[in-house]
């Protein structure tokens, strides 16, 4: 009796610490959005494997050999089952409530989550039914069969996660057809004109300021706060957002492979688009730069023949796009004249703790104007707003005025003073341009010493040690303290400062944000200014441990 009791006490031990475990994991899953093969990737990368439970498990084999019967057998089960708990609770914590992006238990979360689970329970409750019997009649010990199969269902976790979206596919397929049929017939009833957004950065940015321009200038705005630029993303925001007063949508297209923006395109055609940038950004998902100019094209293929086109003139590809697919309307706008000439540009740009004051020049006209934006990369969203504003028939000298009341989006170079310290919160998806961009306003803005705080740039393919390399030594020209955050690209940023003769004392090696956030708190003073450049993911960070 003492013996069925302890393994039935060790395999809900299983189950309680698999149901904790498939969050943690399903956490990671849902930030690569369901796939598999990233998520895969991803898993032999970081060799993400469980480590902590199988290890309990296994000396709770061990310790049941020792015992192997009775009232003995029954404490060590017992004692598992606190020791698998404390992992799952104090040492990873609820990733529903942790975590620099948290689990969301979306409809589709929770579905792949209890099938896993069940799939899993399938495995830990296998000693219930005569393999390896669980109460010692084959193994001489009552916990070594549930030991053994919790040790293989803790390893198959992120498997059976994989499996269940297999599983799952067909019902989430019809789901997403459902939703995005009501959206399609939504815009149709609606019928809002449609502005595509897409470049390798820049897009939230420019989507926001367009959107806000819009609205004051010409007529009620539609457009996805936030990053949302999926097909899904973009459906739900459409259903529970979209309403028959909304003259203009202006749609952010993000674009992971080539074909990305054309489904995007098909689903919301665009009659304008607005191209940021094409660059190197995502280097690494497209495989070559012709390939992310071949995805960006895309959104200019989509528009009719009588629509607008607004590219950015200092992009080589941007520009290239615009002239290889030239429409009824098509304006470069920029900073930069000496790479050919520009329908609306900037001079006469001035960072300040306020933001930004500029003169655009437009048809010949000056219109001088200031934003709380700061940065270049910001202004030039500003610029490709304006100029799409006014292609649509904006007044050009209202729109400028309506510049000064943009909203910075959130952690895209925001200034966050402080009465000690102040921050340049730039955490988001860093990329070369606005790394320079950043450190350019660093340099500009009052302060008694300045500091970036940064783990460097991803996803630039084979470009990424050669840009962080570049930027850490445009940064000690810069900066008064550098902290490197994680091992991700610290190898390149080292050896950018050591090329610069930048002193090690003050170069801050640290392994994650939190780690640099406690440094700087220790050492900070009054008039700091720090730079958070760059704020990498949970996938990205590293130092996962299961």
């Amino acid at each position: 009796m003492l013996n069925s009791l302890a393994a039935l006490t060790l395999i809900s031990a299983n189950l309680l610490f698999g149901w904790k475990r498939t969050l943690s994991y399903l956490r990671y899953f849902q930030q690569e959005e369901y796939n598999n093969r990233r998520f895969s990737t991803w898993l032999r990368a970081n060799r993400a494997y469980d480590r902590r439970g199988s290890l309990a498990l296994a000396g709770t084999a061990l310790a049941s050999f020792v015992a192997p019967g009775g009232i003995e057998s029954l404490i060590i089960a017992i004692i598992a089952l606190f020791i698998l708990w404390a992992i799952v609770a104090k040492l990873e914590g609820d990733p529903r409530k942790t975590g620099k992006i948290k689990l969301s238990m979306t409809p589709r979360a929770t579905k792949t989550a209890w099938l896993s689970w069940g799939l899993l329970a399938g495995i830990v409750t296998l000693p219930l039914w005569g393999l390896g019997c669980g109460c010692g009649h084959t193994t001489g010990s009552p916990l070594a069969s549930p030991a053994l199969f919790g040790i293989i269902g803790a390893q198959a976790v992120p498997f059976l996660l994989m499996v269940s979206t297999i599983i799952l596919s067909p019902v989430e397929k019809r789901l997403q057809r459902s939703y995005r049929e009501d959206a399609e017939r939504i815009l149709r009833e609606v019928d809002p004109f449609t502005i595509g957004i897409t470049g390798s950065y820049g897009k939230t940015g420019a989507k926001a300021a367009l959107g806000e321009l819009l609205s004051v200038t010409l007529g009620s705005t539609f457009w996805p706060k936030k990053s949302i630029n999926t097909v899904m993303g973009i459906t739900r925001t459409i259903r529970e957002s979209l309403r028959p007063h909304h003259k203009y949508a202006v749609i952010e297209m993000g674009a992971y492979n080539i074909g990305s923006i054309k489904r995007l395109c098909d689903f919301t055609p665009p009659k304008a688009a607005l191209v940021t940038a094409v660059g190197i950004m995502h280097l690494e998902r497209f495989g070559s730069p012709d390939n992310v100019y071949r995805a960006k094209s895309e959104i200019a293929q989509a528009l009719p023949s009588t629509g607008i086109l607004v590219c950015n003139g200092d992009s080589a590809n941007a520009r290239r796009m615009a002239a290889e697919h030239r429409r009824e309307t098509t304006l470069l706008y920029g900073f930069d004249l000496t790479k050919g000439p520009l329908d609306v540009f900037a001079t006469d740009i001035t960072f300040g703790l306020s933001g930004t004051s500029f003169v655009i020049h437009y048809k010949g006209d000056r219109y001088p104007g200031r934003t709380p934006l700061l940065g270049r990369p910001a202004l030039l969203n500003a610029l490709g707003a304006f100029a799409m504003a006014c292609a649509l028939g904006a007044n050009p000298a209202y729109a400028v005025a309506c510049l000064a009341n943009l909203t910075p989006v959130d952690n895209r170079l925001v200034l966050d003073p402080g009465p000690t310290v102040s921050y340049l919160r730039d955490a988001y998806n860093s990329n070369p341009t606005g790394f320079e961009a950043a450190l350019e306003v660093l340099g500009s803005l009052p302060a008694t010493r300045r500091i970036l705080v940064t783990p460097g740039m991803i996803e630039l393919g084979d470009l990424q040690y050669d840009e962080n390399k570049r930027l850490a030594g445009l940064a000690a020209k810069v900066c008064d303290h550098i902290y490197v955050v994680g091992a991700t690209n610290r190898d390149a940023i080292l050896a950018g400062l050591a090329g610069a003769d930048y002193p090690s004392s003050k170069t801050f090696v640290v392994d994650s944000r939190d780690a640099a956030f406690s440094a700087l708190r220790e050492r900070s003073a009054k008039g700091d200014l720090v730079l958070l450049e760059n704020d990498l993911g949970d996938l990205h960070e590293g130092g996962v441990r299961f």
